[in-house]
C-alpha cells in the first residue's frame, strides 16, 4: 500500500494569497504536510475523513473533518431540522 499524498487543487495566485491571510498559513504546504490550515491538527490520513467527498473538500480548503463539520455543518444537522 502506498503512502497517501494529498495533492492540493489548483488556485491562482491572489486567492492563494487571500487564504494565507485569512488562515496564517499556506494552504498548499499545509495540506501536502497534512495538516489542517484552520486547527493545526497534524499527521491526517485518508481515515481521517468520514467519505471521498470530504476528503476532496481537504485538498480543496485543506480543513480537517472536524473543521469541515463546523464550516459546512453534518448529515445529522440536516435531519435534526
Amino acid at each position: 500500500m502506498t503512502e497517501w499524498q494529498p495533492q492540493p487543487t489548483e488556485k491562482s495566485p491572489q486567492v492563494e494569497d487571500l487564504l494565507t491571510k485569512l488562515f496564517g498559513v499556506n494552504r498548499r504546504e499545509s495540506i501536502t504536510e497534512k495538516v489542517c490550515v484552520s486547527c493545526g491538527t497534524e499527521n491526517l490520513t485518508e481515515e481521517s475523513f468520514r467519505d471521498e467527498l470530504s476528503l476532496r473538500e481537504f485538498h480543496i480548503s485543506g480543513l480537517c473533518q472536524n473543521c469541515q463539520d463546523s464550516v459546512f455543518g453534518t448529515n445529522e444537522d440536516e435531519n435534526n431540522a
